[in-house]
């Protein structure tokens, strides 16, 4: 479906994933000796930031793991996203319980890499992601929702703590 009105419109990237990750500052390296069952990893260091890739993997494979460490940078870097947009859910985010922050960092990570990949994948990294993550395309458009209700929940119960606090205290 975005696949044919992607070409019906002439939609190309102007940058592809590898070209984005440059721009952000993290180079795309491809090492010569590695593990079988390599896929990469993010080297990230004051001095120098990267990202290993094993050649050996298909194309699409290689952008995904692009895409999903351009997005865990940015989000340590705390940019904004589509589900992390205001400054008060990056508050919140902070006050949450570790299991709540964990699953919603793997949502916005997600939601972040699915985004650089509709908007950076070239034309057979495109086709080979929606074939292969349709179903999380789809969740992609409620990851939003479900932050804002979690993060709502959590500050609802932070201003009853501080009222009732204030009261107990006053």
């Amino acid at each position: 479906m975005l696949v044919g009105i992607r070409a019906k419109l002439n939609l190309k990237p102007k940058y592809s994933v590898s070209d984005l990750s440059k721009m952000v500052g993290l180079p795309v390296e491809y090492p010569e000796y590695r593990p079988a069952e390599f896929v990469g990893y993010l080297y990230y260091s004051e001095d120098a930031c990267f990202i290993a890739v094993n050649q050996d993997l298909p194309a699409s494979q290689q952008a995904w793991f692009i895409a999903q460490q351009i997005a865990f940078h940015n989000q340590r870097r705390g940019f904004d996203s589509l589900c992390l947009n205001r400054p008060w859910k990056w508050e919140m985010l902070a006050l949450a319980p570790d299991e709540l922050r964990q699953k919603i960092c793997k949502l916005d990570e997600e939601s972040r890499a699915d985004f650089i990949m509709l908007n950076h994948a070239t034309g057979d990294e495109f086709r080979a992601y929606m074939k292969s993550h349709l179903g999380r395309l789809f969740w992609m458009l409620f990851t939003d929702n479900y932050v804002a209700f979690q993060l709502s929940k959590l500050r609802i119960k932070v201003w009853f703590a501080d009222f009732f606090r204030k009261i107990a205290f006053a």
